[in-house]
């Protein structure tokens, strides 16, 4: 079942890629690229370097109000490596079981720093829907660019997906229903079963809920994510300037956060297929031409997996030991414990 997850979403990304290339002209493609001016680039690439670090530094902020020291230096560490790893191990795993691991070696709890990662992504997805919520309101209301007209079912789509985000984190750290759902799973399992899962349950439940008296953290990990939503943001509009590609600057505030939402979807390879698609089709209903708009994509998405590289180099020279087969069960096992 899982090779067929994994080569249904192969198909998909390839099959996407491939229906996009049908409707560019390959030799305007090659145009467009070969006016791209470097310095923009470098600036492009500057930015997306410090998305990673600033990543790193939201999520040392979970950790560390939960009393685990960890320099910034070797969570920025940790945080490469980790999703460098990401690239390529199955999603069973996955960078973030990597990152869990990594730091449990130093000997802190796997529950601490799993519910830390649990924080880290529902918080932020709450802040990526804000974002993506404001700055269609600004569009609309204080600017008056509606840009197309599906603009206000984008807004309640994504309106939408803020409440159930925000209910879902809400209810997550509700003591209550927490404990009407221990005990409903005590009810279903079987006698030796429910100990030891009511037991491992309740340890990360307690790890997890102790967020909810770290007010201040959580909202300045929220506000944090907000302002790393502009960072592919503003790498996107310097590879727009350095390839001569015009797109409205506001436009970018609707479009890369759809995109950061698509490219999160577990349906294809990182995203492949379904970002450059989002380019493709969102920067045509205001008229960039389809070779522009894909170039435009594929560039951002590369530019994306090249700030992940230097994370194989921090692996390589020993942010972690080298991983074979045991440390891979290890990860696994301390993921899923």
């Amino acid at each position: 079942m899982k090779r067929l997850k994994l080569a249904i979403r192969i198909l998909l990304s390839f099959g996407l890629i491939a229906l996009l290339f049908t409707t560019a002209d390959l030799s305007q493609l090659g145009e467009i690229l070969g006016r791209g001016r470097p310095l923009y680039l470098l600036a492009a690439l500057l930015v997306g370097f410090g998305d990673r670090v600033l990543m790193a530094v939201k999520w040392n902020l979970l950790l560390r109000v939960k009393g685990l020291q960890i320099s910034h230096r070797r969570a920025t560490i940790t945080y490469w490596i980790s999703t460098f790893f990401g690239l390529f191990l199955p999603a069973t795993i996955g960078g973030d079981a990597v990152r869990a691991y990594a730091v449990s070696r130093e000997g802190f709890e796997v529950k601490e720093i799993v519910s830390s990662i649990i924080v880290e992504r529902l918080l932020g997805f709450v802040a990526l829907f804000t974002f993506v919520c404001v700055s269609i309101v600004l569009s609309l209301a204080v600017f008056g660019q509606s840009f197309f007209p599906g603009i206000w079912r984008l807004f309640w789509t994504f309106g939408l997906l803020l409440l159930l985000s925000t209910a879902a984190l809400w209810l997550s750290l509700n003591a209550t229903l927490a404990g009407r759902a221990a005990a409903w799973i005590q009810r279903i399992l079987p006698g030796a079963a429910r100990h030891q899962l009511a037991g491992k349950l309740g340890q990360f439940y307690q790890a997890y809920f102790s967020y909810r008296d770290k007010k201040g953290t959580l909202a300045l990990f929220y506000f944090l994510s907000i302002l790393e939503s502009l960072f592919p943001l503003f790498w996107t509009v310097f590879l727009a300037v350095a390839f001569h590609i015009e797109v409205p600057f506001l436009f970018f505030f609707i479009l890369i956060p759809i995109v950061l939402v698509l490219v999160r979807l577990p349906i294809s390879i990182d995203g492949f297929g379904l970002q450059e698609g989002a380019f493709v089709y969102f920067l045509g209903l205001i008229g960039v031409p389809a070779e522009e708009a894909l170039l435009l994509g594929l560039a951002s998405h590369a530019l994306g997996l090249l700030t992940v590289l230097p994370g194989g180099l921090l692996y390589a020279i020993g942010g972690l030991r080298r991983a074979d087969a045991s440390d891979l069960q290890a990860v696994r096992e301390q993921w899923l414990r």
